[in-house]
């Protein structure tokens, strides 16, 4: 028999079973594709990060509180305050207007969580570089081979290009040499060449720029 400890311990199993019966009736967003497979990716990029148990919990769980309406209590119980706490910290509905049931305007809740990215600490920005580059990817899959796929996401193409633009900023000053960031910033750059998001580029300018500066549009439209 081998004497080699174990890579992983029970509780990372356990934590693996929960996520799959809190999750168990969620699909990927217009796909038949079930939720799990997103948490099981995630926690892999996490391990794969240089992450550890912990971490790779979190992932497993990372939206236990905002889409199967587990409290933060009920995760630390479980696995304890850090799970929990990393699990919080990735959690873009936290604040006192998310309690009453209903989640905020899309752009209220992606702006508080940009600032909660720059302070959180740096085994909760690895949990979510991971979960980002993943749904990144994830989305440009999709939209090589369906183009029209941008329109099943809140603030469609535009919108996602300027919260990747940032959070990409964002996790190349904190976790520079993360695998995550680097897989995140692949995805963002392909997204900003794409035709479909060249269609919505003025002519004449950077598609960086012109995703950099989504929030001051959205603040400029009348409909506001």
């Amino acid at each position: 028999m081998s004497d080699k400890s174990q890579a992983h311990s029970s509780r990372y199993i356990e934590a693996l079973q929960w996520a799959g019966q809190l999750h168990g009736t969620q699909r990927r967003k217009g796909k038949d594709v079930p939720y799990i497979s997103h948490l099981i990716a995630v926690s892999a990029l996490v391990w794969e990060d240089g992450g550890n148990e912990e971490e790779a919990i979190a992932a497993l769980l990372h939206d236990a509180i905002e889409d199967a309406g587990v409290s933060a209590e009920q995760i630390a119980e479980r696995f304890g305050e850090r799970v929990a706490r990393i699990v919080d910290d990735c959690t873009d509905t936290a604040g006192p207007v998310a309690e009453g049931g209903e989640k905020e305007a899309w752009l209220v809740r992606k702006q508080r969580y940009l600032k909660h990215l720059e302070v959180a600490e740096l085994d909760s920005v690895r949990v979510s570089a991971a979960d980002k580059a993943h749904n990144a990817r994830d989305q440009m899959l999709d939209a090589r081979r369906d183009p029209e796929s941008w329109d099943r996401f809140n603030a469609g193409i535009d919108g996602t290009a300027w919260y990747q633009l940032r959070i990409h900023q964002i996790l190349k000053r904190r976790l520079p040499d993360s695998r995550s960031t680097e897989l995140l910033g692949e995805a963002l750059q392909e997204l900003l060449d794409s035709p479909v998001y060249r269609q919505v580029v003025p002519e004449g300018m950077a598609p960086a720029m012109w995703a950099a500066g989504y929030v001051e549009r959205q603040e400029a439209s009348p409909a506001r």
